[in-house]
């Protein structure tokens, strides 16, 4: 495991992840909670939700074409100190009102449907053991990633007691200067990239676009024509329902199910990346006698199960307590699901392809979070929060036991990878 982020290029890739990632949940924690304690609506929750889904809907897809066409170090630094600049207009929040915060979330979204698969499409080339060690990198990633969850909510809350949301907007910019420091840093060896013939001067405009959608349909056909992608594509899909459902509804649910307050809800993040670090930790220590289908397969099943005891116990026992040692628990299969996820998008697609297909999968899944956050938003002035989670819950297991359905008996032929 340590072997692994001694590497320098994935080293650096991990540390400036993880100053970005911590930025992004200083702000993104404190937000939807102070979105939902000035208006007291679930809809107004579920508007920022969509604010960041539309953008993965929109463009995730589209945008892997242009993430197999660039460099992608450069291309993931151009976009963090965009990101950096973005967020500059929180500082008019108090002046202007919330829906500058809709409009900024609008913005991050939109450039991180380049940096996210421009991320998991560069890792296997910073490898020195190459796919043997990226299951190990992945959920190495996801330590850094609950790392984050874990120190970030706690900053966030007293950098906005210190100066409200703008202060925020500042630290979180910071952030992302320091982590496009860093990825300028890597010196990734060379990969082939796509040679496309110059089009003629006459036909420059009508050449770009076709090549565009041409390319744009060539990752499509990647996804359809390998079984372990399509079985990937219909995974998220169905999680993804319950994930934009329960990002809406997670503060009412900590609220209104468990009768607490801001305290708890803090308490509640602070143990769910607990348990999500230490899962990372497991899977990382674990990651060379493990094989992907298998512990995405095992992980959905686990997870789904623990999180409807999870959601629904308050109904019997409306306190705190079994929550945190659930939330401790699920990180486990949770990061399991995370590190098999990535791993079989990376392995079973080739180089040139593979930014195209981590961001169709990623707008089929924004398409899923997007359904989930509506339902949360209407369904939620007038059905139980309990009663809405359960969809989460159980599209894990139902998710889960599609992707066993679809490739479960080729779990041989799944680690062999498809292409450098």
């Amino acid at each position: 495991m340590l072997a692994v982020l001694r590497q320098r290029n994935y080293a650096l890739l991990w540390f400036g992840g993880l100053v970005s990632m911590l930025g992004d949940f200083v702000l993104f924690v404190g937000l939807p909670f102070e979105i939902y304690r000035l208006t007291g609506s679930t809809l107004a929750s579920a508007g920022m939700v969509l604010a960041f889904l539309v953008p993965s809907i929109l463009l995730g897809s589209v945008a892997g074409v242009f993430v197999d066409r660039w460099d992608r170090r450069r291309l993931m630094v151009v976009v963090n100190l965009l990101q950096a600049v973005s967020l500059l207009p929180l500082l008019l929040v108090g002046e202007l009102g919330l829906w500058v915060a809709y409009a900024v979330l609008v913005v991050e979204s939109s450039l991180s449907q380049l940096f996210s698969p421009a991320q998991v499409a560069l890792m296997p080339s910073l490898l020195a053991g190459g796919n043997e060690e990226l299951l190990t990198a992945n959920a190495l990633s996801g330590v850094g990633r609950h790392l984050a969850r874990l120190i970030g909510p706690a900053l966030g809350g007293v950098i906005v007691a210190a100066g409200g949301l703008a202060a925020v907007g500042v630290v979180d910019s910071i952030s992302f200067v320091v982590s496009a420091g860093m990825l300028a840093l890597i010196r990734p060896g060379p990969v082939p990239l796509p040679v496309h013939d110059a089009p003629s001067l006459e036909h420059q405009a009508l050449s770009a676009w076709r090549r565009l959608v041409r390319e744009w349909r060539d990752g499509l056909r990647v996804v359809e024509g390998e079984p372990v992608l399509r079985a990937l594509l219909v995974f998220a899909l169905i999680t993804a329902v319950g994930e934009g459902l329960t990002s809406a509804l997670f503060v009412p649910w900590v609220v209104d199910a468990l009768h607490s307050d801001s305290t708890g809800y803090g308490w509640v993040l602070s143990t769910q990346a607990i348990g999500g670090l230490a899962g990372a930790l497991v899977i990382a220590r674990l990651g060379a006698r493990l094989r992907p289908l298998p512990l995405l397969i095992g992980g959905a099943v686990m997870f789904g199960a623990i999180d409807l005891v999870l959601f629904t116990y308050p109904v019997l026992f409306p306190h705190i307590g079994p929550a945190l040692v659930m939330l401790v628990i699920v990180g486990v299969p949770g990061a399991a699901m995370g590190a098999a996820t990535t791993t079989l998008q990376q392995t079973q697609t080739d180089d040139r392809h593979r930014g195209r297909v981590v961001g169709a999968i990623g707008a089929v899944a924004g398409v899923g979070a997007l359904v989930g956050a509506i339902g949360a938003g209407v369904l939620g002035e007038f059905v139980p929060v309990v009663l809405l989670l359960v969809v989460q819950g159980s599209g894990y297991l139902i998710g889960g036991t599609a992707v066993w359905l679809m490739v479960g008996r080729r779990t041989a032929v799944v680690d062999e990878p498809v292409g450098g």
